[in-house]
């Protein structure tokens, strides 16, 4: 049992922390190995090895930090966990890391995927740290950083370079690189260079990186970097690696093969070739080694560079090169999309490693959980002060308000000074409201999360403009007029005819948004806030102010932002604004029109791909080009250079995304959109009980045929398709503007058409609901005569439950912050109001199928603070010289999921003259529902006017990461006192 009497002179009825002790035991159960027989497999003298390996890969929680050593058999297990708390509903991690040269750190970059939907966002907007592999402890880098496949760089010592960029569509700007001294975690340099540097690695020799083309001697002098030419690199590039010595081994490709070349300090000399994509370079210890197809590669005059023979895909490797991983993934990768309550077997957290021994061949596969507990580390103890988590208070975004400076004339904080009747901030405020025009929870403005089979059908309608099932006035309480999805949003026309492919527009959904209609709190059959965009322009932050200037309105599955912001001219009108919000069906309807108007935009600049015939799949890939960076349609026309090919930020060896595993999902920044959306055309995802979320389409052969890598460079855009840098100025002139052909004269034989799963005018599917969903309106036990005060007030919601029962005996409330907007003494604002609504959700669970929900944070962090109120209607309580008040047995309503935290329920008996004091009790919400919609006794309290009972997120101190739900409570009158499992004062009145 969790809940804890409140009464000093109570004992509790259990510890929280015997409970949290009993966790930790039973997750530090035995774990396989990855190698079953390991004596067999790695061979008789693997526990005297020091051998040891660190890979990465993303999910919903998370970029997964993995260690495992060859004494331990390989067993994989989880060294750090990075993500960023302060940011708001961003969905799956993804990121690189690097071990140093000594062996003793990892460096790391991490961001949300999604933020790969945006040209430019990945140049300056991700995370970096640096992890210490003895124990765990992560040290945060302060800078904003590139998030590329050749960034972090590390090399022979413990220098770790990072890397930002300023590149556009426009401008390849100019890079920052930043050193750090991974043993302290402290940055020693920041220094620029105009370009976009790549490739940043430290050598015995001092850095090098690769500009314009060209392998470079990087010397710093203030904050200037200078960049001197040490030799072209002989071709596009995937890898460079530091030698021995000062030596610099690339990995570039030509035509069809992958090339190894050594840099010796005058040249490059070739040392083989592999078919392209067959072979990787990856650093080792004292030099770096070349894993796969290596039967053309020769590296016996090239020290400390060894060859490993490895079939098929290859990951990473081990420091001494015994292990070889074939693949890290997080199975939630496959498009399995849940944060809530109960799962699958396949769920966020639970990582697939493949993996090869290099002294045997043994090939092996394990699961690996990702909150086991990892093994106390065997070095010096002075080492094992810390964990693999980050302290809180790195998380604080740049430009973020979130503290409570010190103001008052004593030096205290200033929430105990200021009563709120301080200045107002005026000017500021207005600043801070959203310009998005259909705000987050609201009730009537749900987005119900809908499953895979209908995100499916509507667009094998859509598509053929056949999505015309008739939503009735108020659907899904709503309160909108009746409409029918295409009926607001008509099928676009294509210049030439034709319609867009089925698979196309569900890769784009399953690209841009993962198949969420709701927020990444819903789960399939649940209700919740829209999925958004950064809607208040501060990141996604949930620590700084709203940036109304900055803000990104976008909504839904689709991710429409056309007419949504009060900043459009024009702008969408209530019906067509509403239903892009709370209808999937209605905002993929709007969605179409996007991708059709870049399509009508190439056709007019008289740029045909292939034949030029919709039908077929391929032929979208420039559309895709223009639908994600955008269609230059004056002065130098065509598509920007950003999601060319042939840009040196995607590897030049990459296969086809997704094509071989689900781990290209992890990665997504390796490959540009169109080949992420023909990728996702190809592969579909996964639903949340493994199920392929849409049909593949016809693919005669075998694939989808995306362009090739050098297909938009050659003379026209001032491009050179043999070089490192193709075209070093990413601007206007390399842009591309004519027609290509990579398929010849097609037909269903050779091209790929769509497949539709739902004949065209079929009813909608049924939802297919995660979660069952109990009855709208129900009582505690016997005692139907119970008021019951929920959440939801008088509100109706996505499932059609009706007005609760007695919504007028009683009223419940939310407040937001702590209620004080001011201006500081130094200029400076704070207004908590508009920084804790930030992390507030709503999401259709619980009773009436509606709960608000915020997570714990710790207790003097009044910016995030976020209060319920529920209380009988004064007029029934009686006033404050009434001896006896008004007895109420009293239950709590719990979800069946989405709470988490364990949370202090405050009984305020209001004024009396009867001595009854305020109460509390605390309440394990997570444990007490036990999967279950739940109503949970809490025993009898007394109320008089101004009772009230009230829970917020700080009593129980947190870090952000559980779930504090506000749902509704029973009031049943009664008449004698019953101390019930709370054992509450009202037991002795």
């Amino acid at each position: 049992m969790s809940v804890v009497a409140a009464s000093a002179a109570l004992v509790p009825l259990a510890s929280p922390d015997n409970a949290v002790q009993t966790a930790a035991t039973a997750a530090d159960g035995t774990t396989p190995r990855l190698f079953s027989a390991p004596g067999k497999d790695l061979g008789s003298d693997y526990t005297s090895s020091s051998d040891a390996i660190v890979q990465a890969t993303g999910d919903a929680e998370g970029l997964h930090i993995l260690a495992a050593k060859e004494d331990d058999g390989f067993s994989f297990y989880e060294i750090a966990r990075l993500n960023r708390k302060d940011l708001s509903e961003v969905g799956p991690w993804t990121g690189y890391v690097c071990t140093t040269g000594s062996g003793n750190y990892a460096a790391a970059v991490y961001a949300p995927s999604t933020w790969s939907n945006q040209p430019g966002a990945y140049e300056n907007g991700a995370f970096a740290a640096v992890i210490r592999l003895s124990d765990g402890k992560v040290t945060e880098v302060p800078d904003r950083v590139q998030l590329a496949y050749f960034t972090p760089g590390c090399g022979t010592g413990d220098e770790v370079a990072f890397t930002s960029s300023t590149a556009t569509d426009k401008s390849a700007g100019a890079t920052t690189v930043t050193s750090v001294d991974a043993p302290t975690g402290s940055v020693s340099s920041r220094r620029t260079v105009d370009g976009y540097l790549t490739h940043v690695t430290p050598t015995q020799q001092g850095t090098v990186g690769v500009l314009g083309g060209n392998l470079v001697d990087l010397k710093g002098s203030g904050k200037k970097l200078s960049a001197r030419k040490l030799a072209a690199v002989p071709g596009p590039m995937f890898a460079l690696t530091a030698g021995k010595n000062g030596t610099v081994d690339v990995g570039t490709v030509d035509g069809k093969s992958s090339v190894i070349s050594r840099f010796d300090g005058k040249g490059f000399t070739e040392l083989g070739r592999a078919p392209k994509g067959k072979v990787k370079l990856l650093p080792v210890a004292g030099g770096a080694a070349v894993v796969g197809d290596v039967t053309g590669i020769d590296t016996s005059d090239a020290p400390g560079l060894s060859e490993h023979a490895v079939d098929g895909r290859v990951a990473g490797i081990s420091r001494q090169g015994h292990l070889v991983t074939n693949s890290v993934f997080s199975e939630q990768m496959k498009g399995i999309t849940t944060r809530i309550g109960a799962s699958s077997d396949k769920d966020a957290g639970t990582l697939t490693v493949k993996a090869t021994a290099l002294k045997t061949g043994a090939k092996a596969t394990t699961l690996v959980d990702a909150d086991r507990k990892r093994p106390e580390p065997k070095s010096d103890s002075s080492t094992s002060d810390s964990s693999g988590s980050m302290d809180p208070a790195a998380f604080v975004l740049a430009g973020g308000d979130d503290e409570d400076p010190l103001t008052c004339g004593e030096g205290g904080p200033e929430s105990q000074c200021l009563s709120g009747s301080g200045a107002p901030v005026w000017g500021k405020v207005g600043t801070m409201e959203t310009p998005c025009i259909v705000k987050r929870n609201d009730p009537k403005r749900q987005a119900l999360q809908p499953s895979a089979n209908m995100v499916e059908w509507a667009v094998d309608q859509a598509v053929h403009g056949e999505l015309k099932v008739s939503r009735p006035q108020d659907w899904h309480s709503t309160g909108l007029a009746a409409y029918t999805p295409q009926g607001l949003f008509p099928k676009p026309g294509l210049n030439g005819g034709g319609d867009i492919p089925a698979q196309v527009m569900l890769g784009i959904l399953a690209q841009e948004s993962n198949f969420k209609q709701a927020s990444w709190h819903s789960v399939n059959g649940d209700s919740g806030n829209v999925t958004k965009s950064d809607w208040y322009g501060n990141e996604n932050g949930i620590h700084g102010y709203p940036n109304r200037e900055k803000a990104d309105c976008g909504y839904g599955i689709a991710q429409v932002t056309t007419g949504m912001s009060e900043k459009d001219s024009p702008r969408l009108d209530t019906l067509r604004a509403g239903a892009v919000t709370t209808d999937y069906a209605a905002n993929i309807a709007s969605g179409l029109s996007i991708l059709a108007e870049k399509w009508n935009q190439l056709k007019a600049l008289g740029m045909n791909t292939n034949g030029g015939n919709p039908a077929y799949i391929e032929n979208w890939y420039t559309a895709l080009w223009g639908y994600n960076s955008g269609v230059y349609t004056s002065g130098s026309v065509g598509l920007g250079f950003f999601n060319n090919p042939i840009n040196p930020r995607y590897p030049a060896d990459r296969q086809p995304f997704l094509r071989y595993s689900y781990d290209d999902a992890s990665h997504p920044g390796d490959w540009n959109y169109p080949e992420k959306i023909l990728g996702w055309a190809e592969v579909p995802q996964m639903t949340w009980d493994g199920e392929e979320s849409y049909s593949e389409p016809d693919m005669p052969l075998g694939g989808v045929k995306a362009a090739p890598r050098d297909l938009f460079c050659n003379s026209s855009n001032a491009c050179n398709p043999d070089a490192a840098d193709p075209c070093p100025s990413w601007d206007a002139s390399c842009y591309w503007s004519g027609s290509v052909d990579w398929m010849g004269s097609q037909s269903t034989g050779n091209s790929s058409t769509e497949k539709l799963n739902y004949s065209l005018g079929s009813g909608e599917p049924e939802l297919k609901s995660k979660y069952g969903h109990g009855p709208c309106i129900d009582h505690p036990s016997v005692y139907t005569n119970a008021i019951i005060v929920d959440d939801l007030g008088q509100h109706e919601n996505t499932y059609g439950c009706g007005d609760f029962e007695a919504a007028d005996d009683g009223k419940f409330t939310l407040q937001t912050g702590d209620n004080i907007t001011t201006l500081r003494d130094d200029g400076t604002f704070r207004a908590t109001p508009y920084i804790a609504p930030i992390d507030l959700h709503q999401l259709g669970a619980g009773y009436d199928h509606h709960v608000y929900f915020t997570h714990n944070y710790p207790d003097t962090d009044y910016f995030h603070k976020v209060t319920g109120r529920w209380q009988v209607n004064q007029e029934k309580l009686p006033s404050g010289d009434d001896i006896g008040g008004e007895r109420y047995k009293v239950y709590i309503h719990l979800p069946s999921h989405g709470a988490e935290a364990i949370v202090r329920y405050n009984f305020i008996p209001g004024d009396n003259v009867a001595g009854a004091e305020s109460d509390y009790c605390r309440v394990n919400q997570g444990t007490r529902s036990a999967g279950k919609d739940t109503w949970f006794e809490m025993g009898t309290f007394s109320f008089w006017k101004g009772g009230r009972i009230e829970a917020d997120n700080l009593h129980d101190a947190g870090t952000g990461d559980d779930n504090v739900v506000f749902d509704a409570i029973a009031f049943v009158p009664f008449s004698s006192p019953d101390p019930g499992a709370c054992n509450l004062n009202d037991g002795g009145l």
